[in-house]
């Protein structure tokens, strides 16, 4: 990782790196899921797909897989 001191750029020590994830918040696995969601999926355009999932299985199944495979991602597996 590079950062940038006083218009300088240069590596970052192991030690900077390990303070830097230190001090980096804790994401909960739903809130991380959700941002993810958010990135392809507006809430109406989820709500709209999950209220028309009779009369549009394929778009159902689409964002059904979508959001399985992000769990599967943020589970690890």
């Amino acid at each position: 990782m590079r950062i940038c001191e006083n218009g300088i750029y240069r590596d970052m020590t192991e030690r900077e790196i390990a303070e830097m994830k230190a001090n980096m918040p804790i994401i909960p696995y739903e809130q991380r899921i959700v941002n993810r969601i958010r990135e392809k999926y507006s809430v109406d355009d989820e709500l709209a797909i999950l209220r028309q999932r009779e009369s549009k299985p394929d778009e159902f199944a689409a964002y059904n897989d979508f959001v399985e495979g992000i769990k599967r991602e943020e589970r690890g597996g």
